[in-house]
């Protein structure tokens, strides 16, 4: 049985074009559960919509102040991210791991408002235990169903704004036209992944772009039927289905354009894949949240739909006529 994709808590970075490699390079699945990597800082501003609360977590605070860091603090804020245990270190140790100096340390926890280190370092050593376990995972729900509904929406926009704040732009253009310029287009995933999919599948398939996001058949023997002039799209999150893992490595040696979707830059997908687009999931659940993910494919298929806007509405307007029968006619 293939390991399941999904229950990554939180991912953000930005699309990177990484070198080939094989893969004997990525099968490793004893990764951190709360890896999130390579934040490119856009200046944008987008408002979380959420109200005041105390304290503010790391992640909060990384949303409210992410526009505004420096490479260096980028860097650290990857490495924190990435791998929880380094919260543990001192600022000296950190900033050798990180290759800055131990001001530029000091000054990423001062811009995200904390005091200094020390207070920044105690403060996600205190997150790391309560977040311990899925059943500390669940003890973090609200009380009453009408708060938790809040603190729901208020985890969702942060998801979705972590998503968009580390896009970068060109990759995005260049994905489109990949899609839109690619004979087939074919879409993997295991787990949640699978349902990613699926829903990507259907929203290009519905702007032109006919995709296939099929389970009936194996990812090798899809893979074996694609050129250098198609595309394959794979999701991966962890703990990193090997099947898709492999699938995309075997891609790459067919030179298949990969574009990935996954929870962190130093996730296995990223070593391989063309274009990357981590997603943010923090999730009251243990399961990786929908709300980044369906910011990106609703993109993808906007920007693909207008690349011919009339082209689009025509086929839009012929498949209402064709499946009209197929529904109800009461209002």
């Amino acid at each position: 049985m293939q390991p399941q994709d999904g229950q990554a808590p939180l991912a953000l970075a930005p699309a990177a074009r990484p070198p080939e490699r094989g893969h004997s390079d990525f099968v490793d699945e004893n990764l951190p559960r709360q890896a999130v990597t390579g934040i490119v800082g856009v200046n944008r501003s987008v408002s979380l919509m959420t109200k005041p609360h105390a304290p503010d977590s790391f992640m909060d605070r990384l949303a409210k102040h992410l526009s505004g860091l420096t490479d260096g603090q980028r860097l650290i804020a990857n490495r924190l991210l990435a791998e929880p245990a380094a919260a543990f270190t001192s600022a000296d140790r950190l900033a050798k791991e990180v290759q800055v100096s131990v001001p530029t340390v000091v000054r990423f926890s001062q811009a995200l408002g904390y005091g200094g280190y020390g207070e920044m370092r105690h403060a996600l050593v205190t997150e790391a235990r309560e977040k311990r376990g899925k059943q500390a995972r669940f003890l973090q729900t609200p009380s009453g169903a009408l708060q938790t509904l809040e603190e729901v929406l208020r985890r969702d926009i942060a998801n979705m704004e972590l998503t968009f704040h580390q896009v970068d732009g060109r990759a995005l253009e260049e994905v489109v036209l990949a899609l839109t310029k690619a004979r087939h287009r074919v879409i993997l995933g295991r787990g949640i992944s699978c349902h990613m999919a699926g829903v990507l599948a259907y929203l290009l398939t519905q702007v032109g772009l006919t995709s296939v996001a099929d389970q009936s058949v194996d990812f090798a023997t899809q893979i074996s039927q694609l050129s250098p002039k198609d595309l394959l799209v794979a999701f991966s999150f962890h703990p990193y289905s090997r099947e898709t893992l492999d699938a995309v490595a075997y891609a790459r040696e067919r030179h298949v354009p990969v574009l990935g979707f996954t929870d962190r830059l130093e996730a296995p997908l990223s070593k391989l894949a063309t274009w990357v687009f981590p997603l943010s999931g923090e999730n009251l659940l243990y399961s990786h949240s929908l709300a980044g993910f369906m910011l990106m494919a609703n993109t993808l298929a906007v920007l693909a739909a207008s690349k011919d806007a009339v082209k689009t509405i025509r086929r839009f307007q012929e498949a209402e006529r064709i499946s009209q029968p197929l529904y109800s006619t009461e209002e």
